[in-house]
């Protein structure tokens, strides 16, 4: 196998050093080289297969001098042959076997290993200033990390844990790595680790399969030394995890009680919603596993899992039309469509189909209806809230979460209409065709611009009257009752809201008098289009965006609920302060309900907040590939970076305009942040950024579509903005001059900070 696969190398123009093959009774013949040194290892038809890896079984002897090869081959063959025989005395019954038939075969493979020829590889030795090992796909399960593992001197000292390593775990859909070292390991530089992962890229195509890669390095050249398949990994039904529009609404690492949240409430969405749309309740039963898993959780960070979103989209009508609308709209920039093997019958199509011609006539109405039902429903709630202020500790935990449990069930199944109102707007905007994009962003009285023409209001008042006077207390509490919810972060239930710390909503006005922009103008479209198309987008959009601040209201409720449990646990002493209930899940507090008394958590919320901690470090890639398993990382003190740098980047326009001016990279967006005149360089947006946005010259974010919070947003604001720029946070930096085009998509750079 090994031989093979080097000559496979070198045919196809890999620096693989001279070497020679020779079988157990051949002459060995040295001709082929005049080095000195040589490496001598074991290669047979079959190692390194799935059947036999014999991974460190076989010897392999480095620095073999001309006059000594001859015994070392001997030496290897003879390796080879002690591990030949411990198979065969497996298979002959040396061990037992529960199964005659597992023994059978057993025995049949250890035969047909002994038949195959020996052989054995004399290659010239490379004097290695370092070496190492890449690993196409992570061993542990991740298929599209790469990792690169490498250390000073010969390749021996590093497999066998000699040398002190640095590790390089490269994301291939983002381009991003990071790297861990031990002791003094050496770092490569960027343009050599570059090289090493576009060989090994080009290796992988070559055999096409995942593959186990040997390489040394001399005077900064590259040395393939071996190459073989990873017989560990399972790639046929990969989990694909992507984090295209989700992240928008959970960006960054999320306390455990919001994971929990995420994954509830997809699923019980979904399965209302194929419910309402199949009318097949076998069909959902069926689907159970796959609804409940709709997101996932990944180093603290929530994803979709797509593959399970495209098993959703697939019971469709027009699937093959369908998806290409959806990925664009939602700005995802794979879009490969893995197969399930999973085939929708034709008469849940043919429901579907008209199922799906009703919606698109009846969503705006079925909106209207949630809305209505909403008003009332979340008053009668807040009620609620007021009446348990007065029960007793512990009656006042069980009422709460059941309270919770009653919103939740109640809320979960109305809500699955806003995700036919999200198909309902994708499909239309789609139908519209691009040349009419102008006329959707022109949405009169838009619910995500309200909260800004409110804060404008409210700035003018503490501006005339005083933040101590009587006007402005009351404007604040009218404006924290419609829209105390809505801020960053606004959907991770642990984020301190205007509702739950009013304090920052004064610090917030302070901050902006005097620089509070002219908003006469926002909101008012420039012209009105005919289309049935266009209009029917913009419909679905402006239901899009009311539900979403209905969204943030119903995240508001849940919010104030577990701060309620939190301050009663913090009184009996089993949480030290109230916010630590989102580092608990719900399971875990309706375990406890049924006690007597509360668990102390103390000790479980530090630990969830070390880990946490962790998970901060690891990149936040766009996209994972598991092979069999979700696999959450911990990493300590890592270093990170991408590999490619460009003075041009280009992304999707999506708020038309030309500007020139300075960059603000936000990584962690604070409220108080100045962003006037600069323009914003951000991974993502959610609806809280658009007190942010609206002072600013213009928006790049790294995620987004045409139909995303930044992209709407901006739009009304006639801001320009440019989404779904690849690595633009890691491209630009905070000082950094641009020209943003804003029509081609195009961002220029102008000058760099120092």
């Amino acid at each position: 196998m090994k031989a093979e696969n080097l000559k496979i190398l070198r045919e196809n123009g890999m620096n693989v050093p001279q070497f020679t093959v020779v079988a157990g009774c051949e002459e060995i013949d040295l001709s082929f080289s005049h080095a000195t040194l040589f490496a001598v290892r074991s290669s047979f038809a079959g190692e390194d297969s799935e059947e036999w890896s014999f991974a460190g079984q076989f010897e392999s002897l480095l620095n073999v001098k001309r006059d000594e090869v001859k015994g070392a081959v001997e030496k290897v063959l003879e390796s080879a042959r002690t591990a030949q025989m411990e198979v065969y005395g497996k298979g002959s019954g040396v061990q037992r076997h529960a199964c005659r038939e597992e023994n059978v075969t057993e025995k049949s493979k250890a035969k047909e290993l002994q038949g195959r020829e020996l052989r054995v590889v004399i290659q010239e030795m490379v004097q290695a200033e370092r070496s190492g090992v890449m690993f196409s796909a992570n061993p542990i399960g991740i298929l599209n990390e790469t990792v690169v593992v490498v250390g000073e001197g010969l390749g021996c000292n590093v497999v066998e844990d000699r040398a002190d390593t640095t590790a390089y775990y490269y994301n291939r859909d983002d381009g991003i790595y990071y790297f861990e070292r031990t002791g003094a390991s050496p770092l490569l530089r960027e343009g050599l680790l570059q090289e090493l992962l576009e060989q090994c890229d080009r290796i992988v195509k070559l055999f096409g399969r995942e593959m186990d890669i040997e390489f040394a390095i001399r005077d900064d050249e590259i040395y393939i030394l071996q190459a073989r398949p990873i017989t560990t990994l399972q790639t046929r039904h990969p989990i694909i995890l992507d984090n295209s529009n989700i992240v928008e609404s959970y960006p960054g690492v999320s306390a455990p009680m919001t994971q929990g949240f995420i994954k509830d409430i997809y699923y019980g969405v979904f399965r209302t919603v194929i419910g309402r749309i199949t009318k097949d309740a076998a069909l959902v039963e069926e689907m159970d596993e796959t609804l409940r898993n709709m997101t996932e959780i990944a180093n603290g960070r929530a994803y979709y899992r797509i593959n399970n979103w495209y098993e959703v989209l697939r019971l469709l009508p027009f699937d093959h039309k369908l998806i290409p609308m959806w990925q664009e709209m939602l700005g995802v920039r794979n879009r490969t469509v893995p197969d399930s093997g999973r085939r929708v019958r034709l008469r849940t199509k043919l429901t579907l189909m008209g199922v799906l011609c009703k919606y698109l006539l009846r969503t705006p109405v079925e909106m209207e209806r949630l809305n209505t039902f909403f008003s009332v429903y979340s008053k009668e709630v807040e009620e609620h809230l007021e009446d348990l202020a007065v029960l007793t500790a512990h009656d006042k935990i069980l009422q709460l979460l059941q309270l919770y449990h009653e919103v939740f069930d109640t809320l979960v199944s109305k809500w699955d209409i806003t995700l036919i109102n999200d198909m309902y707007a994708f499909i239309y905007t789609a139908l519209s065709g691009k040349k009419n994009r102008a006329y959707i962003a022109d949405i009169r009285n838009l619910e995500s611009m309200q909260p800004v023409l409110e804060m404008a209001r409210l700035t003018e008042i503490a501006e005339k009257y005083g933040m101590d006077s009587r006007e402005y207390q009351e404007a604040k509490a009218g404006y924290i009752e419609r829209y105390g919810d809505r801020c960053l972060n606004e959907l991770k239930l642990e984020t301190k809201t205007y509702r739950t710390n009013p304090e920052r909503l004064d610090a917030y006005i302070a901050g902006r008098q005097g620089k509070t922009k002219n908003m006469t103008e926002v909101s008012m479209p420039v012209t009105e289009h005919h289309n049935l198309f266009v209009k029917r987008a913009k419909l679905g959009i402006r239901n899009r965006e009311v539900s979403r601040m209905n969204r943030t209201r119903i995240f508001g409720i849940a919010r104030r609920i577990f701060l309620s449990i939190g301050e009663e646990l913090v009184k009996q002493g089993k949480l030290s302060e109230r916010e630590d209930i989102f580092y608990l899940t719900v399971e875990e507090l309706d375990r406890n309900a049924g006690q007597e008394s509360f668990d102390d958590f103390r000790h479980t919320v530090l630990m969830r907040k070390q880990e946490c901690a962790i998970w901060e470090e690891v990149p936040a890639y766009s996209r994972l590939i598991f092979s069999e398993k979700i696999i959450n990382k911990r990493i300590h003190g890592a270093g990170t970076d991408i590999l490619h740098k460009s003075n041009e980047l280009v992304g999707i326009a999506s708020s038309v305009g030309n500007v020139t001016g300075e960059v603000l990279v936000i990584e962690s967006p604070e409220m108080c942040m100045d962003t006037r005149g600069k323009i914003i360089v951000t991974k993502m947006t959610d609806p809280g950024w658009v007190f942010l946005i609206e002072p600013a010259l213009g928006i790049i974010a790294e995620k987004g579509s045409i139909l995303s919070h930044t992209a709407i947003i901006t739009r009304e604001l006639h801001i320009p903005s440019i989404v779904n720029v690849k690595d633009a946070t890691k491209l630009l930096k905070t000082g950094d001059k641009v020209e943003m085009d804003a029509v081609n998509g195009v961002i220029r750079i102008v000058e760099r900070v120092e």
